[in-house]
């Protein structure tokens, strides 16, 4: 069932990209991501890249879905016993957010704020520990396929077709499969090109 919806989606986005008044785009940069909820992990810095296509339905009002690669995840810092201990958790997932923006701005410098959901599907999920100097690396077991979340963001187009973004996600739902309470959030900057 996760994977039929998984593939709609992708469906509906490549149709979208065939019809209408289209621009398309692509777009690149780092997250910091952490957990929200129960969880007190730190930050942790990585990256995403994919790419956007925006239907002008308006001209003022853009839809904007995005197929992006992004990782999340956060990391911890302990020292016991006076051995330093670090824990890092990396989430790679494959990202479909859906956004409505506004279009405001004319010539060469545009603002389109926006907001919308986001739909992501966990392709990897990888542990890295050390202690003192020893590393262990593994898979983390029990997490949701699925997650998604509310995204909010400031979108800067200069030059006609170059793209400065800004956008943090919060998550709404259970990284977990368990009965703890933790989501994904993450703030993203990211640089893109429009043609």
């Amino acid at each position: 069932m996760k994977k039929v919806l998984l593939i709609s989606l992708l469906a509906i986005l490549g149709i979208s990209f065939a019809f209408g008044q289209s621009i398309y785009g692509l777009r690149a940069g780092l997250n910091v991501s952490n957990y929200g909820g129960d969880s007190e992990m730190d930050s942790r810095i990585g990256f995403h890249a994919g790419m956007m296509m925006q239907y002008h339905m308006h001209p003022m009002l853009i839809l904007q879905p995005e197929l992006l690669y992004t990782q999340r995840g956060a990391q911890d810092e302990a020292t016991i016993l006076g051995v330093k201990t670090e824990l890092k958790q990396t989430l790679h997932y494959v990202e479909l957010p859906i956004f409505l923006k506004l279009g405001l701005g004319e010539g060469n410098l545009k603002f389109q704020p926006y907001l919308g959901p986001e739909l992501r599907y966990l392709i990897a999920a990888k542990y890295k520990t050390k202690v003192g100097s020893a590393e262990q690396t593994g898979d983390i077991k029990d997490l949701a396929d699925l997650d998604f979340g509310l995204g909010i963001g400031l979108d800067l187009v200069f030059n006609t077709n170059m793209l400065f973004g800004a956008r943090y996600s919060l998550g709404l739902a259970d990284v977990a499969d368990g009965s703890a309470d933790v989501k994904n959030n993450a703030f993203m900057i990211n640089l893109g090109f429009l043609y």
